[in-house]
């Protein structure tokens, strides 16, 4: 799937990133803390003050979770992983793993270290609230409260034993070191956690139902959340397994049917996308890769302009980092397509190119493998 968010900023050489969903979520949360939570703890203050109150612990909120989030990611880069980009939602976060943990030990100690960071926060935020006079501070009394508050809560929730939630991955480790087997303990985990998912659609409907609206409404958005992510985490640990030990040079196409930068896009058009019905094609120039020529590089020419208009006018130009070497991994290569939302790659050995390869040409190796599998 492609990348959705906003980049903000890079954390200890981590990529921080917001998905657009995150906006929603952040205002209904300010939304249920200015008219609900803070109105119920400290009444009598203004509307103006609870407005503020919500907006300033919704923000606070979003930094516990990035440091939580940073607290795994951290340790996980420490242990020897590759993670890159963080991308946040208010109620959690998704590392982008270009691989999953090589032994159990290391799983359990990157899944214990967003709690600790949460614990410890926890206890930060109470000691503070203690230290404040809550009849001369109300405001920030309540909201020190409210944050040691929601970081056990952070902790108590991402404790129970259901994949992705670090409780199921805590429980996924100690599965892994009894079996033996990432696989099936994974399954399990996974299977655990879409079960807990499932609970809370269940009764966030039930609330719903019953005039909770807003209770109701979190408890289906975080249970679809946990659903979604729970079979997205077992996805990714089967395809891993299908695509070990291959490598680019064993999946890619070749040889490769490339376009000369000189070619108008109506040449391009009749002579290779109809006759080959390829997405894309790699464009030389003087006998290198100059670029890639895609079918929306052409859509991006009325057609009337197609006699007239060169290949290397509308390719999109390839930089180093769009290339891959046939002695990478499958596995990495199917990441870096992820991430950078890219179909197709050339592959270049020592400047020269040797192959391509396409998501098309893993789904079907993963595909061939399932079907050997049932």
């Amino acid at each position: 799937m492609a990348n959705r968010g906003i980049k903000l900023v890079k954390v200890l050489g981590i990529q921080i990133s917001l998905d657009y969903t995150w906006f929603i979520v952040f205002v209904l949360f300010a939304w249920s803390l200015s008219y609900g939570y803070f109105p119920f703890r400290e009444p009598g203050l203004s509307r103006g003050t609870y407005l503020f109150m919500g907006i300033l612990s919704s923000v606070l909120l979003f930094v516990c979770v990035l440091i939580h989030e940073l607290s795994h990611s951290y340790t996980a880069n420490r242990l020897g992983m590759d993670i890159k980009e963080i991308t946040l939602f208010i109620f959690g976060g998704v590392a982008q793993l270009t691989k999953e943990p090589e032994d159990a030990k290391t799983e359990l100690k990157i899944a214990i270290a967003g709690p600790f960071a949460s614990l410890v926060l926890a206890v930060l935020f109470w000691v503070g609230a203690r230290l404040v006079d809550g009849d001369r501070f109300p405001v920030l009394d309540s909201i020190l409260g409210y944050l040691a508050l929601i970081n056990i809560v952070l902790l108590a929730f991402n404790m129970i034993p259901g994949f992705p939630l670090d409780g199921g991955r805590v429980f996924r480790a100690f599965w892994w070191l009894k079996t033996g087997d990432l696989g099936k303990s994974t399954r399990v985990a996974s299977n655990i956690g879409k079960g807990f998912a499932v609970f809370l659609i269940v009764m966030g409907f039930i609330n719903i139902f019953t005039g909770n609206f807003i209770g109701g409404l979190w408890f289906v958005l975080i249970g679809i959340f946990v659903k979604q992510a729970a079979e997205g985490g077992y996805q990714q640990v089967v395809i891993k397994r299908a695509l070990e030990g291959l490598k680019v040079k064993d999946i890619m196409s070749k040889p490769v049917i490339t376009v000369k930068e000189a070619v108008t896009v109506s040449e391009a058009v009749e002579n290779y996308f109809f006759k080959f019905h390829h997405a894309s094609y790699p464009v030389t120039s003087n006998g290198h890769i100059a670029g890639l020529l895609t079918l929306n590089n052409v859509r991006s020419i009325e057609k009337e302009r197609w006699e007239n208009t060169r290949v290397g006018d509308v390719m999109q130009r390839l930089s180093p980092g769009d290339f891959l070497n046939p002695e990478e991994s499958a596995m990495q290569a199917l990441s870096k397509m992820i991430g950078d939302d890219i179909g197709r790659f050339p592959v270049l050995k020592d400047g020269e190119l040797v192959g391509i390869i396409s998501r098309r040409d893993i789904m079907k190796v993963l595909e061939f493998k399932a079907g050997l599998q049932r």
